[in-house]
């Protein structure tokens, strides 16, 4: 009795209370039983507009000295690689799906299995062109949020079903097509965490002269596209970022 009252203690303290989640992992110390049937994920009732604060984006390692592979990887391989059962947009689940480079080719990206994300068409085309992995997943995170009731659009009937009887929208219909620094804007507020006051105070003309060589040296164009928000975004907050370290 001595020993198997020991035996259970052990199991006991080996046992872990973990919830996992695309954007969350939730790891405690020990066993709890209070764990809800349903976890609801929804948009913040404080008034901002995604939750998402990419400052505080764990950074998520990349090869230093990638290979010389000359061919891409095929679908299955990111798949495997991402850890996905099925290959699907990372954005919004649906298919099909092609492969975009994390970081483009021609600013120094591999053909790496490691530098490769599955996205659809649509969100492909909309994905930053930046010499940046790390803004290029906070990216993917951001739009993720913000697209996110679309991946509910190909659910089957009974599910979607249940999903309306329970306040989740479906589809996030036709998006505004808003002018184009004003979408640059709403990103750079949204993404990047500016406020009205930083629009406000910044020497545009400093920072545009420096936003300038940001988008020759470290951007691309992708599909013949000259101008993406998400690129344009990114260039706005890096140049901000190097004005301010000279500062």
């Amino acid at each position: 009795m001595a020993r198997k009252a020991k035996r259970q203690r052990r199991q006991g303290q080996r046992r872990k209370t973990e919830i996992r989640t695309p954007l969350l992992h939730v790891r405690t110390g020990k066993q709890r039983d209070d764990i809800p049937d349903v976890l609801g994920i929804g948009h913040p009732d404080d008034g901002s507009d995604y939750g998402y604060d990419s400052s505080a984006l764990p950074v998520k390692p990349r090869e230093h000295h990638p290979d010389m592979r000359r061919t891409r990887p095929t679908v299955r391989a990111i798949a495997d690689y991402l850890g996905m059962e099925e290959a699907a947009c990372l954005i919004c689940r649906r298919t099909p799906v092609e492969r975009a480079h994390v970081v483009p080719t021609q600013l120094g990206g591999s053909n790496d299995v490691r530098n490769f994300a599955l996205l659809c068409a649509d969100h492909h085309a909309e994905a930053p062109d930046v010499a940046d992995a790390e803004s290029f997943w906070a990216w993917v995170d951001h739009a993720e949020l913000r697209d996110s009731p679309d991946k509910w659009l190909d659910a089957p009937g009974e599910l979607t079903q249940w999903l309306q009887r329970h306040g989740v929208r479906i589809g996030v219909g036709e998006r505004e097509r808003p002018a184009f620094f004003a979408a640059v804007k709403h990103e750079l507020k949204s993404l990047y965490g500016w406020t009205d006051s930083d629009f406000a105070v910044t020497d545009w003309g400093s920072l545009t002269e420096e936003f300038h060589q940001v988008l020759e040296e470290a951007t691309g164009r992708h599909f013949g596209i000259e101008k993406k928000v998400s690129t344009h975004a990114w260039a706005y907050h890096m140049a901000r970022q190097r004005m301010n370290r000279r500062e």
